[in-house]
């Protein structure tokens, strides 16, 4: 989640998406705003053809972990995994940077993903199915990744940014003490070939376009991409299904798992950190959310910024409360 200072002043007259789309070749007057939440998000159009621009303020993401990401984008994509494939800009970059009164804004641009995007409600058995191949799949390909020039970010550098935000606020010194004890947790574990590697972290299918041809799925936003272990990604993928008690969730997992399996072993030991790894992203997304909010100047902010804020904070409270049972 970007700073929610940073969404007001960059949503603006849409100024900084329209600064950036001159660096692209675009057909005129189709720059729309599509969403605003870790990144800006537009579409536009380019021959008549639809594309996404993407960006985001320099305190919000450093550029060499926007590289880091195209990079592996980029390698997946050599590999034949569907993946939304970066657009190079006139100049011929990857990333362009522009300058404006509120700093630097850094953007990237990619093709529309493949594929239709199917709801959680109307997924079929194959499609939960596909689901866990498609992860495995790229986790297969993340096993024989060696990263570019351009260094990636791991689950350490995550854990040390999350104690930098809480530690701003000696009131968190719980959560603090929960982190502190998830680092011990994880520097525990076997960090075998196989089981660790650059991974999507956010391979929900709120990110996912389903191929029917090819029975798999096409994948967006790799910006939280990291090296962790490939279970983190599992977690993450099934965060929502996870948090419900039903049967037919139970059945779905049950289907990705058998999914995900078919292209790559996951044993009962690896199912048995799928707690550990849920710890982590609460916490990650508590820091995140925190970070957000800081700087937020309620008073000369719009409405819907303020009620973004109280949102935020009603998940951070939720956090807390799990973070202590």
């Amino acid at each position: 989640m970007m700073s929610l200072q940073n969404m007001v002043r960059g949503l603006e007259n849409d100024a900084p998406a329209k600064q950036l789309l001159q660096r692209w070749a675009h057909d005129a007057d189709t720059l729309r705003f599509w969403r605003a939440s870790s990144n800006f998000v537009y579409t536009y159009a380019n021959n008549d053809k639809p594309y996404f621009l993407r960006f985001i303020h320099e305190t919000d993401n450093r550029i060499e972990q926007i590289q880091a990401e195209l990079d592996f984008v980029l390698y997946a994509i050599e590999q034949g995994y569907p993946a939304a494939a970066p657009v190079r800009s006139r100049d011929g970059c990857w990333i362009e940077t522009v300058s404006t009164e509120n700093g630097l804004y850094y953007g990237v641009a990619f093709e529309r993903a493949r594929g239709q995007h199917i709801p959680l409600n109307r997924m079929s058995e194959e499609h939960f199915a596909a689901w866990g191949r498609s992860l495995a799949s790229l986790h297969r390909l993340s096993e024989s990744y060696a990263p570019r020039a351009t260094p990636c970010r791991n689950w350490e550098d995550t854990l040390i940014w999350i104690a930098s935000i809480l530690q701003r606020d000696p009131g968190k010194a719980g959560l603090l003490h929960t982190l502190h004890a998830l680092r011990a947790r994880l520097a525990e574990l076997p960090a075998a070939p196989g089981s660790m590697g650059m991974i999507h972290y956010d391979f929900e299918f709120d990110n996912l376009f389903y191929v029917p041809e090819e029975a798999r799925y096409c994948a967006i936003d790799f910006d939280d991409a990291m090296v962790h272990w490939f279970m983190m990604d599992v977690a993450s993928a099934l965060s929502d299904l996870l948090e419900q008690e039903s049967g037919q969730a139970r059945l779905q997992i049950n289907t990705f798992l058998d999914g995900y399996r078919s292209v790559k072993a996951l044993d009962e030991y690896d199912l048995s950190l799928i707690p550990v790894f849920r710890q982590f992203a609460d916490l990650y997304t508590y820091a995140r959310l925190q970070r957000s909010i800081e700087e937020l100047d309620e008073s000369s902010s719009p409405e819907w910024a303020v009620q973004l804020r109280d949102k935020l904070l009603s998940v951070c409270d939720r956090i807390r409360e799990r973070c202590r049972s």
